[in-house]
């Protein structure tokens, strides 16, 4: 599935694939801005920042901030110019990121949160100790072709890994 020293924004892009399937159009590694209309929906994955900390003899402790983006077209909300309140692209985000199962309460498998935290672990230390999630709509570079408005919904959380160093000869 994963190779144990893969790059982790590669990592949770082929979970997400793996994930949802054609569910989105498009998977991005890092985010485009400009996304055309044909590219939603899409998930996005990026890393913030990565953190190295000088372990035990001969390792580093490295954290690594990562978000998935849930990226939706905000103008999907009207059908023939009228809107579904009870089905907002809001709603939709939201059952993307942290649906749960209506008699046991778990996360569902094809969600942001049920996906990540069933992940297999190999090469790595700790995933997600906490997940910040932020929802709300974006201006999103428009033009000829290109989604003006998305809904998104952002989740932040890190990965920790140790890093060998080899003895210098």
């Amino acid at each position: 599935m994963f190779s144990q020293y893969e790059d982790n924004v590669q990592r949770i892009l082929h979970l997400m694939k793996d994930t949802f399937g054609d569910t989105f159009k498009t998977y991005y590694d890092g985010d485009p801005e400009a996304i055309p209309v044909f590219n939603l929906p899409a998930i996005v994955v990026t890393q913030t920042s990565d953190t190295t900390t000088s372990d035990s003899w001969q390792q580093d402790e490295v954290e690594d901030t990562l978000t998935v983006k849930i990226i939706l077209n905000k103008r999907d909300d009207f059908d023939n110019d009228k809107v579904n309140p009870l089905n907002m692209t809001e709603r939709k985000i939201r059952n993307f990121v942290a649906e749960r199962d209506q008699d046991t309460g778990l996360y569902l498998p094809r969600t942001v949160k049920g996906a990540i935290r069933t992940m297999a672990l190999e090469g790595i230390t700790a995933i997600a100790g906490t997940m910040n999630v932020e929802y709300g709509i974006n201006p999103r570079i428009s033009g000829e072709g290109l989604a003006d408005l998305t809904a998104e919904g952002h989740v932040t959380f890190t990965i920790s890994y140790p890093v060998d160093i080899p003895v210098a000869s």
